[in-house]
C-alpha cells in the first residue's frame, strides 16, 4: 500500500514543514512578550523539539498530520488577539514562502535534471523538492482547521472563546474523526484540490 521510495521522498519535505512552522510560531510568540516558550525548548531548529511521532506519520503516509504545538501563554501579550493573529499569519506565512522557494528551486533542477547525476538520483532529488513544496503548502492550509493541536484552534479560542469552549468539551472526539477523515482520504478531498491549484500556479 505505501512505497517506500515516495515515503523516503516525503520525510524531508515533512521534517523541514513542521519544524518551520513551529519554530516561526514560538519564535514570533517570544518577541511579542511569551516567555514560556524559551522554557519549553522551542526557540531552536531542533525537529525532535516541534514534531509529533503520530502526526509526522500521518503526513508521511497519508499528506496530512500535525506538529507538537507550542504552548502558547495568551495573557503574555499587550494585545492578546492581535498578537494571535501575527503568530498564526507569521507560521502560515513561512510555510506558504517555503513552499514557493521549493518549486523554484524544483522548477530550476528540472530544467536541468541533475545535470551530472543518474536517471534515478535526479528522479529521486526532483521527487524530494516536489513534496517538500507540497508538504509545506499543505501544512499551512489544513492548519487553520480550528481544532487543536491545528492552529486554527487558538485564533477560535482567541476570537469566539465560547465557540471554543464547546468544541474543547468534543475535543478527544472530534479528534478521532480527523484522524480517520486523514486516513479516508476524506481531508485530501478537500484540500488537495486546493493545494494543487497552488502547486500549478507556482510551477
Amino acid at each position: 500500500m505505501f512505497d517506500i521510495y515516495n515515503i523516503l521522498m516525503s520525510i524531508p519535505g515533512v521534517i523541514i514543514a513542521v519544524t518551520v512552522h513551529e519554530y516561526i510560531k514560538s519564535l514570533t510568540a517570544y518577541k511579542l512578550g511569551d516567555t514560556g516558550i524559551k522554557r519549553q525548548g522551542r526557540l531552536m531548529l531542533n525537529p525532535l523539539k516541534h514534531m509529533d511521532i503520530l502526526g509526522s506519520v500521518f503526513m508521511v503516509l497519508f499528506g496530512y498530520g500535525w506538529a507538537n504545538p507550542a504552548r502558547l501563554t495568551p495573557f503574555s501579550y499587550a494585545d492578546r488577539k492581535k498578537a494571535m493573529l501575527i503568530i498564526f499569519a507569521m507560521s502560515f506565512l513561512v510555510n506558504i514562502m517555503l513552499g514557493m522557494l521549493f518549486a523554484v528551486v524544483y522548477q530550476i533542477f528540472t530544467l536541468n535534471f541533475g545535470a551530472g547525476m543518474s536517471p534515478d538520483a535526479a528522479h529521486f532529488v526532483s521527487g524530494v523538492l516536489w513534496r517538500a513544496a507540497v508538504f509545506n503548502i499543505s501544512f499551512a492550509l489544513f492548519n487553520l482547521i480550528p481544532l487543536y493541536p491545528l492552529d486554527g484552534a487558538n485564533v477560535l479560542n482567541t476570537f469566539y472563546p465560547m465557540v471554543g469552549v464547546k468544541i474543547a468539551q468534543a475535543e478527544k472526539f472530534l479528534q478521532i474523526i480527523l484522524a480517520f477523515a486523514i486516513i479516508l482520504n476524506l481531508v485530501a478531498i478537500v484540500f488537495d484540490p486546493l493545494v494543487n491549484a497552488i502547486m500549478r500556479v507556482l510551477t
